[in-house]
């Protein structure tokens, strides 16, 4: 289904803070900041997200961060499209996601093909709660922001309890949520190794958003892509972690990353300095710093029965 042009179909009005897409019994209405550009790469998503380049992604983010201040005004009242997403979309199909994760021997397999399943559904649903209609183009943008949403989330969880198992099997001392309780999805931190709480990111994207640019956390694991696209799993911290489990770095640009590793560097990011190092070099300092906990209290136990 190709996108329509909301100027065909709706009379623009501009009340000084947001655009009003006014339909008969509905109105979309817009931040005054989403563009014209912004509306073009949001109904892209719809039919080409999966080939985005990186500079589609850079507009496409912006464009999905500004519609969480979108909202729908319809006879039954004035709905954001965050609550439209959680009401119509995490809370029908987000526990049965992460329950069928948590069993699942190859997560990435079973979380493409849950993902798919729900994708499929998510203009059906909001056709029949009235919130998608055919005849108000507008309200595909907000079917993009619910398939958005969907596919991050699913995304992110997916990673979140691929690392949970990996660390776990790795003998890696951690804490984390149980993801098949709303509210410790919630949490403002993924887990915690070393006293350090980290979130799990599934690209560096994390660092353009807007909402992003304070770092609250520790450290973060994530994806990063050669110029030959191959994916790899790296960690960013700040100094006191990488202070705690010690090493040497390189100072390097953002974009050069994924082709200096495997070794460990630095970069300055909105006048932080962060760490970053290959996943499976910061589990062997990790583990090595464990142990020497480990013996170390070892040590102070026997001097005390002494």
């Amino acid at each position: 289904m190709s996108p329509l042009l909301l100027t065909n179909f709706a009379e623009i009005l501009w009340s000084g803070r947001i655009f009003c897409y006014n339909f008969i019994d509905m109105k979309i209405l817009l931040p005054s900041d989403f563009l014209e550009e912004h509306r073009q790469i949001v109904l892209e998503y719809i039919r080409r997200g999966h080939e985005f380049k990186r500079e589609d992604w850079r507009l496409a983010i912006v464009a999905f961060d500004l519609l969480k201040d979108a909202t729908v005004l319809a006879p039954t009242g004035l709905l954001p499209f965050p609550v439209v997403y959680r009401q119509q979309v995490e809370a029908r199909y987000a526990d049965a996601f992460i329950q069928q994760l948590y069993e699942a021997t190859q997560i990435e397999k079973v979380s493409t093909a849950l993902w798919a399943n729900v994708a499929g559904r998510i203009a059906f649903d909001l056709a029949q709660a009235g919130l998608y209609r055919r005849d108000v183009p507008a309200t595909r943008l907000l079917v993009a922001y619910c398939l958005y949403w969907w596919r991050s989330f699913t995304l992110g969880y997916a990673l979140e309890i691929e690392i949970q198992r990996d660390l776990a099997e790795s003998g890696i001392q951690f804490s984390a949520h149980d993801l098949r309780q709303r509210r410790e999805r919630l949490s403002p931190y993924d887990l915690s190794v070393l006293g350090f709480k980290g979130d799990i990111k599934t690209s560096l994207y994390f660092l353009q958003a807007a909402r992003s640019r304070l770092l609250a956390h520790d450290f973060y694991i994530t994806k990063v892509h050669s110029r030959t696209r191959i994916s790899t799993l790296v960690v960013f911290m700040q100094a006191a972690m990488w202070e705690t489990i010690d090493g040497e770095t390189l100072l390097v640009l953002l974009s050069e990353i994924a082709d200096t590793l495997p070794q460990a560097m630095r970069i300055i990011h909105q006048n932080v300095e962060l760490t970053v190092i290959d996943y499976e070099i910061w589990k062997e300092k990790v583990q090595r710093h464990q142990a020497f906990l480990v013996c170390d209290r070892k040590v102070v136990d026997k001097k005390g029965e002494e």
